[in-house]
């Protein structure tokens, strides 16, 4: 069984993250499924334009992702916080117990959705306020691991960020794999 990852993309997204990520999980032959707010086509705070495989009112109800991934970037980030959607399907896949994501400054979503409090957590500098990571730990490390929550400090972090993505969900061996065909 392939396994099925959501992109979820905002209008000023963090290109770096967003790229790195859609790669990676497609060399560990994901599914991924890049989905935006509305549009059929987003860019990115550098300018890169991706087009979508669809968006959150166009998808089906019974569409069920093992891995919902939110990259961050500003003004991507608020933009996914400000939609009730977005933190529906958070609380919704953490509930059935599956893999939620986030990156860089994403983990403000996270915290919006109410999924960080007694998580151990990493993230941006400065993204989230002292009220909002309240009842997390929160560390400066590259890539924290806490559950089925997954979070990435930077846009430097975003490769290790993808392939933890792939170890948690795929194993380590295929991590191996990826990251040797890389030649890091």
């Amino acid at each position: 069984m392939s396994i099925k990852a959501m992109i979820l993309l905002a209008p000023g997204f963090e290109d770096l993250e967003a790229v790195t990520v859609i790669d990676l999980l497609r060399r560990a032959k994901f599914q991924v499924a890049i989905i935006s707010l509305r549009e059929d086509e987003v860019t990115g705070t550098r300018g890169t334009r991706i087009v979508t495989d669809g968006n959150l009112a166009l998808l089906e109800k019974q569409s069920v992702f093992d891995l919902v991934v939110m990259p961050g970037g500003q003004p991507g980030t608020n933009n996914l916080a400000a939609d009730p959607r977005v933190i529906q399907l958070l609380k919704a896949q953490a509930a059935a117990g599956r893999w939620v994501a986030a990156l860089c400054a994403a983990p403000k979503v996270l915290a919006k959705a109410g999924l960080i409090k007694d998580k151990r957590i990493t993230h941006y500098p400065g993204a989230l306020t002292a009220t909002e990571q309240q009842g997390a730990t929160v560390t400066d490390n590259p890539v924290e691991v806490d559950g089925k929550l997954i979070t990435g400090r930077s846009p430097g972090a975003a490769m290790d960020f993808a392939l933890m993505l792939i170890e948690q969900l795929a194993g380590a061996e295929l991590r191996q794999t990826i990251e040797a065909d890389l030649v890091r």
